[in-house]
């Protein structure tokens, strides 16, 4: 998502009836009512996706030896998911996790490229559920570094050859010869083990949400957008308590406004990785084979800070439905012109842009409704009225030229609904006619 300057005319607000949280019409998808498990769902089915890619793919590039011992933890899982699907699905839906393996189900990746970080970062997950191994887990191949969820990586410093996990917990054999226990982590002494990039808690753990900069994501560095050069991992020179803190801040207003779009987060999104700080402009990223995931420039604004949140778990809740139904027919088939990037777009990008900012305008309508302070900044009404006229736009086209699934009309009907509910009796005519959602 790029901020910048868009001149458009301006309709008064005085003119759109505003809406009480009850008033606002819930959109599947992206205005959920308190309670809905509608993301949640979807998470677990996606979740079985990854599980069985985890149990069908093959390490025979990595050698016999390889070979055999992904083989038998394919086993030994196959045993696990019908004593203890639940735990395995945690496991498998971890961020550091779950990514690697759709990258792998999506084939843009080979297994050679993934599974040398994956198997050893899976392993060392696996100690959740240690209870449920009926046998000793071994990967035998050289690594350098585990990726451990709630710890951040751990590094050896000489490498390591091995790591196993069993009922009593994780051992590494590193390449000098020595063995040692990293049961519990945090509690690992030894000369050749370094920990670093740990994890960042964010607005409370009650919402499963992180700040952090290891990132095990393989497609990290493949760009779409046409102004950005991937997403490489960066605090811009600021600290992580001033990181967390805009977070919380921007996660704060979003709670005051949407409380139950704010709920959902914890069936939504998992890690925010940070790429920079950047005061005049906001970019952030997201990826369909990793919907728990976010990348993020640091801005000043919590306004800006918190439409990019909204902005990318949307992207994340149609990334997980893509998964299971393609929402389009024509999804990559179909292009258009944009005004607001200079490549051509698919439908389909459209339609995730709408997506992405229909509830960001359902922000900006609460904060209007309830006479936030913020809602009485000099650039709030311009913005406000920038992606109330990108979405009519975007949403015509979409209607026009998108031929939708019935979960994709599902998803185009809400997105309407909530569109118009929030735009009243708005003077349409004075928008930009050719304005599309700004990102």
């Amino acid at each position: 998502m790029r901020i910048g300057s868009l001149c458009i005319r301006h309709v008064a607000s005085s003119s759109v009836p505003l809406l009480t949280m009850q008033d606002l019409p819930l959109a599947f998808l992206s205005l959920p009512a308190e309670g809905d498990n509608t993301a949640r769902a979807l998470r677990k089915k996606v979740r079985l996706v990854a599980l069985r890619e985890l149990l069908t793919v093959s390490a025979s590039a990595l050698g016999p030896r390889a070979n055999g011992a992904m083989i038998k933890i394919q086993t030994v899982l196959q045993r696990v998911a019908r004593t203890n699907s639940a735990g395995l699905l945690g496991v498998v839906g971890l961020v550091d996790i779950q990514p690697q393996l759709l990258v792998l189900a999506s084939g843009l990746r080979t297994p050679a490229q993934v599974l040398p970080r994956l198997v050893p970062t899976l392993l060392s997950a696996l100690r959740h559920i240690r209870s449920d191994l009926d046998e000793a887990l071994v990967w035998e191949h050289p690594f350098d570094s585990v990726s451990v969820d709630g710890v951040g990586e751990v590094h050896f410093s000489s490498g390591a050859k091995a790591l196993l996990v069993d009922a009593g917990g994780v051992a590494v054999e590193l390449s000098t010869g020595d063995r040692i226990s990293l049961t519990p982590f945090g509690a690992c002494v030894h000369d050749a083990v370094r920990v670093s990039n740990p994890p960042s808690v964010l607005r409370g753990a009650h919402l499963g949400l992180e700040l952090s900069t290891n990132d095990t994501n393989p497609l990290a560095m493949d760009e779409a957008h046409p102004d950005k050069d991937g997403n490489n991992t960066s605090l811009g020179g600021k600290s992580a308590e001033e990181w967390t803190t805009a977070i919380d801040d921007a996660l704060g207003l979003v709670e005051l406004a949407l409380p139950a779009w704010y709920g959902e987060l914890t069936h939504t999104t998992d890690r925010i990785v940070p790429v920079g700080f950047e005061p005049e402009m906001h970019l952030s990223a997201s990826y369909r084979e990793a919907p728990g995931l976010v990348y993020m420039t640091l801005h000043p604004d919590p306004l800006t800070m918190a439409e990019a949140l909204i902005h990318e778990t949307q992207h994340g809740k149609l990334n997980l439905l893509s998964w299971l139904d393609p929402v389009l027919n024509n999804a990559y088939s179909s292009w258009t012109e944009s005004p607001v990037r200079p490549d051509l777009r698919p439908i389909m990008g459209v339609l995730l842009a709408v997506h992405a900012f229909v509830p960001v305008s359902a922000l900006h309508h609460r904060l209007l409704a309830m006479e936030h302070p913020i809602s009485r900044m000099p650039h709030f009404e311009k913005r406000r009225q920038q992606v109330l006229s990108g979405n009519a736009g975007g949403l015509k086209l979409v209607e026009s030229v998108g031929e939708s699934t019935a979960l994709g009309a599902r998803v185009v009907a809400g997105l309407r609904a909530l569109h118009d509910a929030i735009a009243g009796d708005a003077d349409a005519t004075s928008w930009a006619a050719d304005a599309m959602p700004p990102g």
